[in-house]
């Protein structure tokens, strides 16, 4: 709990991944992406209840197996290319798993990296704001990748996308940051009210650019694979190795 308030933990993991096939059972060590989502919730110490989402019938499996399962697989309107994970939010309070007054922290399987320590010091940072903010989401340094010095093509030629002049040293600009997808944490009531998981009054809790590694495509693959070998991020059980999904006889992930 936090601040008197449960918190039920929400590990998405659809199935029908176009840039990396399998990506959510992929494993370091002998523990899947997934897997390892549930564990880190658990050993936060605030999250009270946790669910593994998903329309895959192997991932659902494996839910069951970790004691993380809702009572259904996710419904395959829930689970399109064009689905929104907020439309998942609403389902969940609609059937029962969650309330309005409950938090909901969002775990994508795909930010492996995040620790423990991250989630508390994420969880700590929003219970000593009080009632004031809505949510608090990881971000991570936009670094070179400055969003004002970004371009267009308009009519065959480049153009600044912002009104900010895009050859003004990065330097001098205002710090910006993207959420790096690893920890949403938000109240219910305002998340279905605002449709959103970034609500309008969020907090920012920022990571490091190693730890943010987000896979969606297959460069992004290698990027961890390369991290994890070379142990440039320690993982808490030691594993250092990224493996594919494991295959069962019948040629499906499991």
């Amino acid at each position: 709990m936090i601040g008197g308030k449960r918190v039920v933990a929400l590990v998405p993991a659809r199935g029908g991944s176009k840039g990396i096939p399998g990506k959510n059972l992929y494993r370091i060590g002998e523990k899947s992406l997934v897997e390892r989502a549930v564990d880190l919730a658990r050993a936060s110490g605030f999250v009270d209840q946790v669910y593994v989402s998903s329309d895959d019938a192997a991932v659902h499996a494996l839910a069951q197996k970790l004691d993380a399962a809702p009572p259904e697989p996710r419904p395959a309107h829930l689970a399109s290319d064009g689905a929104r994970t907020i439309e998942l939010v609403h389902y969940m309070v609609e059937t029962g798993q969650l309330d309005r007054d409950n938090l909901l922290l969002l775990l994508q399987p795909t930010t492996p990296l995040r620790n423990v320590q991250h989630a508390k010091e994420l969880a700590e940072r929003f219970a000593e704001a009080g009632e004031a903010p809505d949510g608090i989401i990881s971000v991570v340094t936009a670094g070179g990748n400055h969003p004002l010095k970004a371009q267009i093509i308009n009519n065959g030629y480049l153009a600044p996308l912002n009104a900010q002049d895009s050859s003004v040293p990065r330097q001098s600009l205002r710090p910006a940051f993207f959420p790096n997808g690893a920890f949403y944490l938000a109240r219910v009531d305002v998340l279905l009210d605002q449709d959103t998981f970034v609500p309008r009054r969020t907090l920012a809790y920022e990571m490091d650019e190693l730890s943010s590694v987000n896979l969606d495509g297959k460069l992004d693959l290698l990027l961890l694979e390369t991290i994890l070998s070379k142990g440039l991020v320690q993982m808490e059980d030691g594993s250092n190795d990224l493996r594919p999904p494991a295959v069962t006889g019948k040629g499906e992930t499991a």
